[in-house]
């Protein structure tokens, strides 16, 4: 039925593609914003697409290789655009920023020339123009790029293109205000400009999330099935801590042909921390579905998020056949793993009394993260649960031996001695292990001299050092306790506590002899315990032999 589901998900996702497709646009509007492969692949992804302009396209693929310093491969693009449409003026502006870069300026002007002749007057091809002398050297051609902006500027003063060249000039000097200032004035002048959008919410967003989120909420209203702005705001609300929405425009940019697998990543953690399992879980299946090598690392996260889910939502046979092939990837990325992908496949193996196996995958763990405690810990419940209390102590024994210890650890690290020495017949060892658990417990009342809980942790080892029972060892110890729950008479545990005290201190005087005062702690006993009917009744004797 899983399978179905996933496959009737998939055909109407597949069915809702030609309402939100925008085509090699969105890989325009990804170029724009710097985003140079997302942009790639979104091109190069709908270059047979029946509604691409070939001319566009190559151009800004051109582009593309220019700005990542690929120059042979930027002008065989060019090439392919004025092949394309030798009448579309922006190819021959890349084969002059070629020139530019090579040094050959007058070679440049040439193509400069050549492409305004193509359109007179043009302030978008003016701004191309002055890009590409600004990248090619900003300050050796700062005349030319004045040139070219004034006269975008003096063509048409409402182009947004002008503002964006000049909120970027800003930008790259780091004035950020003045820059999204620029950015706002090319959206206003064309309220749908989608770079002049994005751009200013990148800045703005730093300054004031809100607003920049409201100014990208309002263009998603007139642009609805643009990727570039889709992804955008949910990322930006992700950023922003509000998974409620992230999750929401996730799940309709997931809906977009032009999204990309890592988003998918992103919309199945989404999900997970949304406790929408199953549909992460679908999520996932599509990942791991696919079977590119380029795909690898997406379908990797796939198989992790999978278990994840299936973790939470307690199918822990499902999760020990994910957590399987998720770790069969291990040559590829071994360093990849994360502490929780063994603990979240080690809790499934254990659920399933698998106890042994889940101890492996944990001890597998401890060695690639020493100081990780949540491991340590979980390591630690198992070995108890077996009621290995020796592992259980040595893995206490590692956190504090780390140096990055706390408080609570070092508690934790007595109390596991202690579970030893309950558990052993070996004298010699039940002594050691004593010892360690009274320095650690010593010095946890150093740092906690107020804690109820640690002076009962140092009574209970007393009492386990005893050679007989009730030979007095432990007796300064519960009298320390005594007066320390005087002074927390509301500690939850304060009534057990006092019991504990008083039927030591009773039984120990009553075997010194010291029938009296014995007496008094057995009342005192039973006035803590008053549904202790085998002690009231001794205490009743006690009162008739008087």
């Amino acid at each position: 039925m899983k399978t179905k589901f996933f496959f009737a998900t998939m055909l109407l996702a597949c069915a809702s593609f030609a309402v939100n497709a925008q085509g090699y646009k969105d890989g325009i509007d990804f170029y724009k914003i710097g985003k140079l492969d997302d942009a790639k692949d979104l091109l190069e992804r709908n270059l047979n697409n029946p509604q691409t302009k070939m001319t566009e396209a190559y151009y800004y693929l051109g582009e593309i290789a220019y700005h990542k310093g690929d120059l042979a491969t930027a002008q065989a693009y060019y090439d392919k655009g004025i092949q394309a449409d030798a009448k579309n003026p922006f190819n021959y502006v890349g084969k002059g920023a070629i020139a530019l870069k090579n040094g050959d300026a007058k070679g440049a002007e040439k193509f400069f020339k050549d492409a305004e002749k193509l359109s007179k007057k043009n302030s978008k091809l003016a701004v191309a123009i002055a890009n590409a002398y600004y990248y090619a050297d900003a300050n050796a051609y700062a005349k030319q790029i004045n040139k070219y902006t004034n006269n975008a500027f003096k063509w048409n003063p409402s182009d947004p293109d002008y503002y964006i060249f000049k909120g970027d000039e800003l930008g790259y000097k780091k004035e950020w205000g003045p820059a999204a200032g620029q950015y706002e004035l090319a959206f206003q002048y064309e309220p749908t400009n989608i770079e002049s959008h994005v751009k200013f919410c990148n800045v703005d967003f730093f300054l004031n999330p809100d607003r920049a989120l409201k100014s990208l909420e309002s263009l998603l209203d007139q642009v609805p099935n643009n990727a570039l702005v889709q992804r955008e705001l949910a990322e930006k609300y992700y950023e922003n801590n509000n998974v409620a929405k992230a999750l929401e425009h996730y799940g309709n940019y997931y809906d977009n042909p032009n999204h990309f697998a890592k988003d998918e990543v992103r919309y199945a953690q989404l999900l997970w921390m949304n406790k929408d399992y199953d549909k992460a879980i679908n999520v996932c299946n599509g990942l791991i579905a696919r079977d590119d090598d380029d795909d690898s690392n997406n379908r990797f996260l796939g198989y992790r998020l999978k278990l994840y889910s299936q973790c939470s939502k307690e199918d822990w046979e499902g999760a020990i056949e994910t957590g399987d092939k998720f770790f069969d990837m291990s040559d590829k990325f071994s360093t990849s793993y994360l502490a929780s992908d063994y603990s979240q496949y080690a809790t499934a193996l254990n659920q399933l009394n698998r106890s042994e196996d889940a101890v492996e995958t944990f001890e597998k763990a401890v060695k690639l993260f020493p100081n990780d405690k949540n491991i340590l810990n979980q390591l630690v419940s198992i070995y108890t649960k077996n009621k290995d209390f020796e592992k259980a102590a040595e893995v206490r024994e590692k956190v504090v031996e780390s140096g990055q210890y706390t408080v609570n650890d070092l508690y934790n690290l007595a109390n596991a001695y202690t579970r030893v020495a309950e558990n052993t017949t070996d004298a010699d060892k039940k002594k050691d292990v004593l010892g360690r658990a009274e320095k650690a417990i010593n010095e946890v009342i150093a740092k906690q001299p107020d804690d109820v809980s640690n002076y009962y942790m140092a009574s209970r080892i007393k009492l386990l050092s005893e050679a007989s029972e009730f030979d007095g060892t432990a007796l300064e110890s519960y009298k320390k306790l005594e007066s320390v729950v005087n002074n927390h008479k509301d500690d939850k545990n304060a009534n057990y506590y006092y019991q504990l005290c008083y039927r030591y201190m009773a039984n120990y005087y009553d075997k010194k002899g010291d029938k009296a005062t014995a007496k008094t702690y057995f009342e005192k006993w039973l006035s803590m315990d008053p549904d202790n009917e085998q002690l009231a009744k001794y205490v009743e004797q006690l009162n008739k032999q008087q």
